[in-house]
């Protein structure tokens, strides 16, 4: 199974639709998030496969299953120059750390991984 294949199925079957969560049936909202041990198998797939990361949204899931939006948010662009594989490399570590980094509460962080939609359907 390729990488791709793998954080696809990953969504599929760990993640949380957005639209479902905030009740809206539109597919404007078409976000998946995941829970930080899944977001970071899905850095995993994303770096061996050599995919870009462009940046990210952070939601809280209550205890009560209320999603609600954290205000949280963080982006990679690609430097001056710099080419596709390294900057595909260096997106994945900065993703990697700011889920690692993400400070603990009572509410569980949930991340939405932005990927180049091209990019993905053409890998």
């Amino acid at each position: 199974m390729s990488d791709i294949h793998g954080y696809k199925q990953l969504l599929k079957r760990r993640g949380i639709r957005l639209c479902d969560a905030f009740g809206v049936d539109d597919t404007a909202l078409g976000d998946i998030a995941l829970e930080q041990v899944d977001a970071l198998a899905a850095v995993e797939m994303l770096r061996n496969a050599s995919m870009p990361i462009l940046g990210g949204d952070v939601y809280f899931k209550r205890h009560n299953s209320k999603i609600e939006f954290a205000y949280a948010n963080w982006d990679s662009v690609p430097l001056p120059g710099e080419e596709r594989q390294h900057f595909a490399s260096r997106s994945c570590f900065e993703t990697e750390n700011y889920i690692k980094g993400f400070p603990l509460s009572e509410a569980i962080p949930l991340f939405v991984l932005v990927i180049d939609e091209d990019c993905l359907n053409t890998a």
